[in-house]
């Protein structure tokens, strides 16, 4: 009789390595990005960033691993609804408030506006992009 032999590497924790180094790359791209623009090095800070960026882009499209599956999609949906929510209810509240605050002389961060067109716009896009993606299926 021969004996059972357990293969030598693991199916499960290649995606998550795949993914660990996926993310290593963003995270050094994004580490590097910072300290590039601490010492006053721009160009050396984008091309870091850029780097990092190309090694995860690198990753996620071109490797022949199934980095996500089914369970991961839920997550995202999930995540996704919940942010949706909360930035939606942020925008709801106070985007009608600021022409009244406005008037009674409280001047609004540039910061609080910027962030709040950002939320306005993207909503804009995931309509655009829902529209699209219902009109393809």
């Amino acid at each position: 009789m021969t004996a059972n032999t357990s293969p030598t590497t693991n199916r499960s924790s290649s995606p998550r390595r795949y993914r660990i180094i996926m993310y290593g790359f963003l995270a050094v791209g994004f580490v590097g990005y910072i300290a590039g623009l601490r010492v006053d090095a721009p160009l050396a800070a984008l091309g870091i960033y850029w780097v990092g960026f190309l090694g995860f882009l690198g990753i996620w499209k071109g490797s022949s691993v199934t980095l996500y599956d089914e369970r991961h999609e839920a997550l995202e949906a999930r995540a996704t609804k919940r942010t949706f929510g909360v930035v939606g209810a942020v925008l709801i509240l106070v985007g009608p408030a600021l022409p009244a605050v406005m008037d009674a002389g409280y001047e609004i961060p540039t910061l609080a506006l910027g962030a709040l067109y950002g939320y306005a716009a993207m909503f804009g896009v995931y309509s655009v992009a829902y529209v699209a993606v219902r009109l393809r299926s």
